[in-house]
């Protein structure tokens, strides 16, 4: 095909919307998969709600889109279309055990994205600081039906720290809804922009209590991690390895 003339439109494909997405829809995957330019593979979504928030950190609740059809190396960044050629989510990684698992950021995340990365802005990520859990069984059953989330951790130096979160606190509302699961404090967290108010109410030592924090951006746990006198000290490459070999 003959490149565009000067002047003429890039050539681009339309954006679809993440709510009109259903398990078993065709998903076509595009990319460079192990250097073979302008590869197509073909297969279904098989699940729409795969997510990283399993780890319980507040900021870490991505929504991703599984698939079936072949990724490999080389196909991150390419778009998974529907039936109607319409982007449905760009292609993220796959399963590094296993074959037919592949995974692609929603086009709703995309979309999100898109006017900062059109400013040529870095799109920010809100977090509070809280590593949550499901709280495990419990005798008093109206406790149990009241609240489920529980904090595990409090990140050091994290708003959720400065607000006066303390392992043990559960969880029972945030901005004045009832919390039942981790998964709903992962979501509020990561829809509001940086520098949101956010109010929890929690019940720590049978006493409930009031809290408010600010959502910060997450990129400072990395700059913070990098800043730190152990990091400095890290050679480049990863952590010093110590390799056994047997004498000859």
């Amino acid at each position: 095909r003959a490149p565009p003339g000067p002047g003429a439109a890039l050539p681009s494909v339309p954006l679809g919307h993440t709510n009109t997405v259903r398990a078993g829809d065709w998903a076509i995957v595009l990319g460079n998969p192990l250097g073979l330019q302008n590869t197509c593979t073909l297969g279904i979504v098989s699940s729409l709600d795969r997510s990283t928030g399993e780890t319980g950190f507040d900021w870490m609740r991505h929504p991703l889109l599984q698939t079936d059809a072949a990724v490999n190396q080389g196909n991150s960044g390419g778009p998974m279309l529907n039936e109607q050629g319409e982007v449905i989510g760009m292609i993220s990684m796959r399963a590094l055990f296993g074959e037919g698992i592949g995974f692609a950021i929603p086009v709703d995340s995309i979309s999100q994205a898109l006017p900062s990365l059109l400013a040529s802005k870095k799109v920010q990520r809100s977090f509070v600081g809280l590593k949550l859990a499901a709280n495990s069984g419990n005798d008093n059953a109206a406790r149990s039906a009241s609240n489920l989330v529980s904090v595990e951790l409090v990140v050091p130096k994290s708003p959720a720290e400065v607000a006066g979160f303390q392992a043990g606190d559960e969880i029972l509302e945030l901005q004045g809804s009832k919390v039942r699961h981790v998964s709903e404090v992962q979501a509020v967290v990561r829809s509001a922009p940086v520098g949101t108010r956010l109010d929890f109410r929690l019940r720590r030592g049978g006493e409930e209590h009031k809290l408010t924090t600010m959502t910060e951006d997450v990129r400072r746990l990395r700059e913070e991690r990098d800043q730190s006198p152990k990091a400095r000290r890290q050679p480049r490459g990863g952590a010093p390895r110590v390799i056994i070999m047997p004498a000859p």
